[in-house]
């Protein structure tokens, strides 16, 4: 008899040890599930998210776009006297929206046409030394004697294949120069402010006038002509969602109603 109770105990034992690794085992099988379930959960929210966020993308580039062609015709509707040097705008484009602006290019300094000076002042107020920004300036003006019969640079970035450029000095003056303009000397109603300081530096490096007095007075910097406001450089952003887009371009615009003008320059869209 106790024989037979140890030989029913030690099989109840047996059983349960069964049925608990059994248990153990559904445990981990729904912890698994459960895992797994919540992985795919957050993989399919990923994706939603990545997904809206390149409609967003889609829609900001739209609406830079956009903005651009709506200044371009916002100011080809004005008469050029009525234009000023610069302006903003704002267009709402479905949910998202384009922030403008817009500015005359004609306050750039021309690469293929300023002297020798105000280049020289251009490239050292980015930040050049004296003796290798004079050398470029010599050699960019050379360059233009030498192949007269040729284009000149077709973009501010070409500046980095001469002696002495480089891509980092490009990038330095992209916010002052221009190569659509073809004048001597920019406006300077409309100047960015490195074009300004450009200027003022080649006033200063000028030899001392003789003044009425009999002394010597520093040359002030020169005024040129009031922008032609023919030449625009319009700049937007467009906005969707959390997501921001950036679009330039250069345009020739001419008053007048349909197409408001010619793409001198189109720099794509970024984020």
């Amino acid at each position: 008899m106790p024989r037979r109770f140890a030989r029913g105990r030690f099989a109840r034992g047996r059983l349960a040890r069964k049925r608990g690794s059994a248990l153990v085992f559904a445990l981990w099988i729904a912890l698994l599930l459960g895992v797994a379930g919540t992985v795919a959960m957050r993989l399919a929210a990923a994706g939603a998210g990545a997904a809206r966020v390149e409609a967003d993308l889609a829609a900001a580039r739209a609406a830079a776009e956009g903005g651009i062609w709506a200044a371009a015709h916002r100011l080809a509707a004005e008469p050029l006297a009525s234009r000023p040097p610069r302006a903003e705008f704002a267009f709402p484009i479905g949910r998202s929206e384009a922030l403008v602006r817009a500015a005359d290019e004609d306050g750039r300094i021309d690469l293929n046409a300023a002297g020798e000076p105000l280049l020289a002042a251009l490239f050292r107020t980015a930040g050049m030394e004296e003796r290798p920004a004079g050398a470029l300036a010599r050699a960019l003006v050379d360059r233009r004697a030498e192949e007269a019969h040729r284009a000149g640079l077709r973009a501010v970035g070409e500046l980095a294949s001469l002696p002495g450029g480089t891509p980092a000095l490009a990038e330095a003056v992209r916010g002052a120069a221009t190569v659509h303009t073809g004048r001597a000397r920019p406006a300077a109603e409309a100047a960015p402010a490195m074009a300004a300081t450009a200027l003022a530096l080649e006033a200063r490096a000028m030899p001392p006038l003789p003044s009425r007095s009999g002394g010597l007075r520093t040359p002030s910097p020169a005024q040129g002509e009031a922008g032609r406001r023919m030449i625009w450089r319009i700049e937007s952003t467009g906005r969707s969602g959390a997501v921001e887009a950036h679009l330039a371009a250069v345009l020739q615009i001419a008053p007048g109603d349909g197409m408001p003008g010619r793409v001198l320059e189109w720099q794509p869209a970024a984020r």
